[in-house]
This record gives structure tokens, sequence and C-alpha cells, in this order.
């Protein structure tokens, strides 16, 4: 790895750290390209003159937990578009950002998971029953509903029904279309169009979910929401983003581990003992980590790794990157759940991040792990699911971490 030079200096990358390829080629290879940078030129890599790749722990730790206020969540310029849900929580900042967060709190407490759980056992259940030996199944297919259909109670406080089915297509084809390197909105291309009208589609189907809430009703996450009266546009954004962070990641952290436990049969038979399903859940999050990358915006200059980050430059951190380093994860390309148990740790406190960390960390990642961990045990006390040409499935870098190619034959236990 290349050695730091003394402060101030800019730290060493692809071309330079300054040509618009490497931009071009982040497009096309996102996963590629940030861990060749990374295993290149070290753990603080220009991209562009105002993109930094963060890949060391202690710096990553540092940007996360922020004591200092030397970083904000999303810059402004950032916000601006038909993906940035600018009023969400998650896209808001200081005593804004405090308020929306106490206002989701109690929707979110661990004395809900009770519910979570009941409610993810009977989905389980429901989608196994109408399997049978031999069917062959697209696992993200199926994972997307289940999990639609159990996020829906916890949200919403109901099923959704067809509205479900509305969101689970509109949300697939958002991912789709953002996985893809593409022209500015604004040009009308077969992709953009067919993104605005996902996009439509999103927007009509929350509106109806919001209009339809019973009054009154607020002990869940659209309940709370809609308590104060907000602005329907807050509203919106923040569902949005509780169904994206919520919905799709159970969904792809689901259809990971089930990937996962496909190539380590032995390991799909211990899914009932004490521990070890948490223990395949956070692996699968290592290997396959839903938010595979997140960003922070300097505010003020930043110290990383020997050099000076300006103000205004935007900070990756990539869970793909470091949770595959070797310094911190022995045989890091493998499965191997077992590193999670008896107090099993990452060789750094900052080196696995899922979720992110800190105040900003997210603020349902218990329940988010207890749901998959208790989906996973379930249908893995129903039935086997024998992999079906393991060698094609890929990831698909989207705004989450999407599988490709996840397919299984059920065999009923």
């Amino acid at each position: 790895m290349a050695a730091p030079t003394p402060l101030s200096s800019a730290p060493p990358g692809p071309r330079g750290g300054r040509s618009s390829s490497n931009a071009a080629d982040y497009a096309v290879d996102p996963l590629g390209f940030l861990t060749s940078a990374a295993r290149e030129f070290g753990d603080v890599v220009s991209l562009t003159p105002a993109n930094v790749l963060l890949a060391h722990p202690d710096d990553i730790g540092r940007v996360l937990l922020d004591r200092e206020g030397l970083v904000a969540k999303i810059g402004a310029a950032t916000r601006r578009g038909p993906m940035g849900f600018p009023l969400a929580m998650m896209n808001s900042e200081g005593a804004d950002w405090e308020r929306k967060r106490a206002r989701l709190r109690p929707a979110l407490r661990s004395d809900r998971l009770e519910g979570l759980e009941r409610a993810a056992r009977e989905g389980v259940a429901r989608l196994v029953d109408t399997w049978h030996d031999g069917l062959e199944i697209d696992v993200h297919d199926e994972m997307s509903r289940l999990a639609m259909g159990v996020g829906a109670v916890h949200l919403a406080g109901r099923p959704l029904g067809a509205r479900g089915e509305t969101l689970i297509r509109a949300v697939a084809a958002i991912m789709r279309l953002t996985s893809a390197p593409r022209l500015p909105m604004w040009l009308p291309t077969r992709t953009n169009r067919d993104l605005r009208r996902s996009l439509r589609d999103f927007d009509t189907t929350l509106a109806a979910l919001i209009a339809e809430h019973p009054a009154g009703e607020d002990d869940n996450a659209l309940g709370r929401l809609l308590a104060d009266g907000p602005p329907f546009a807050e509203v919106r954004d923040e569902l949005a983003t509780l169904l994206m962070s919520g919905y799709e990641t159970t969904a792809n952290a689901l259809t990971w581990l089930l990937h996962a436990l496909g190539g380590r049969p032995e390991a799909a038979e211990r899914m009932a003992e004490p521990g070890f399903a948490a223990a395949a859940a956070k692996e699968a999050m290592r290997l396959y980590p839903p938010a595979w990358v997140i960003s922070r915006e300097t505010v003020r200059p930043l110290e990383a790794g020997g050099y000076t980050l300006p103000a205004g430059t935007t900070l990756g951190l990539s869970q793909w990157v470091v949770h595959r380093d070797g310094r911190w994860f022995p045989d890091p390309e493998e499965f191997l759940p077992e590193r999670w148990l008896d107090g099993g740790r990452p060789g750094h406190r900052h080196a696995y991040f899922p979720f992110g960390a800190g105040p900003r960390g997210c603020a349902g990642a218990s329940m988010a792990l207890r749901e998959v961990e208790v989906i996973a045990t379930a249908l893995c006390s129903r039935v086997r699911l024998e992999p079906v040409r393991p060698e094609r499935v890929r990831p698909r870098p989207a705004l989450a971490l999407q599988p490709v190619g996840v397919r299984a034959l059920v065999r009923p236990r």
C-alpha cells in the first residue's frame, strides 16, 4: 500500500485521483473499482478531486461517530433530485433530524420485537404453504413478497394486499434502473422514462396508504408520522425511506443469507442452534452488506491517514471493501458464521458497519437483524433450498446491494 505523505498533500488514487475516467470506471463496476482502488492505493484514496474513499476503520469510526462536527450526513447538492427524499429523517441535519428521530423512536422500540417476530413466523408459514416439492423459485422475488408483508404490518399496521405488489414492482424497477449508468434525468431516454414511471407509481401508492390510514391509530410508524400533522411531503419522504431501507434491505439480506447457506448445507442444518442464526445473519451482512457504501461530506478540514481533506470533500465509506479486508476478517471471501460465535469479533471495532454507526446509524438495526434471523430460522425448519446454477449469482449495486440470479429448488423437510 502507498505510504502516507505529509499532511495537506493530496492522497494517491487511480490516474492520480483527478481523472474523469475514474468516475466512468466506478459507474461501470463500483464494487470492483472501489476494491481495487483500496488494495492498490491504501486506506485514503483520491477518486476525483472532491471524492475520497476511506478504507481504514480508524478513519471510518471517527467519521461515523463524529464528535467534533467535522462532517454532515449529506450535502445540499446531493439532497436534490428524484431519488433524494430530502424531507426524511435520514436526509436531515441538526435539530430537524433530532425532531424526526424522536417522532419515530417509539415505533422502533425493542419492545415491539415480539409483534414483529410473530408477523415474521406467520408470514413464513403462509409462504411455505404455497410451495411444493421440486418447485423452482426466484429467492429474491419470494423474499421480497415476504418482507413486504411483514414490513407492512410493522410500518402501517395492516397488510397492503394489491398495494404491496405495486410497491414491490416499483421498488424493484427503481433499484434496477438506478444500478445502471444513466444520463441526466431530463434527457428522454427509455431508462429515464421507466424510472420516472416507477417513481410515479411509488408516489401514488404511498399517497393512498397515507390517505387510508385510520385516524388516531398511532402505534405503528405511519401512525406516528401522521400524529403531529406534518406536511404530506414530509410523511411521504419518511415513509419512502422506511420502505426502501427496511423492506428492501430485509429482502436483500434474507436472499443473500439463503444463498450463502445453500453453499454450506451443514450450516443450514445448524440454524436452530442457539446463537447460530444470529451469527449466520451477521456473516451474510458482512459478505453482502445491504448498504454497500455510505457517504459523508466534510464541513471542516478532516485529517485521515496522514492527509488533510478540505471542507466540501465527499467521503466514501464502503462496507463492501472493509468487510472483505483480510486485515480484519481472516478468510474474508468465505461464509463463516462461526467467526461470530462465542463472542467473536472483527479485528477492529469499526471494521463491521452494515447499518452505519454512531448517532446517524440505522435506528431499526436491531429489529432488522432479528427479523432476518427469525425468518431464516423458520424457513430452514420447514424446507431445504437447493441452489440452482449458483455460479450465475451476482451482486447488483444499486441503492442497496441486490442479489441477482438466486434460484433454488424447494425440498420440504
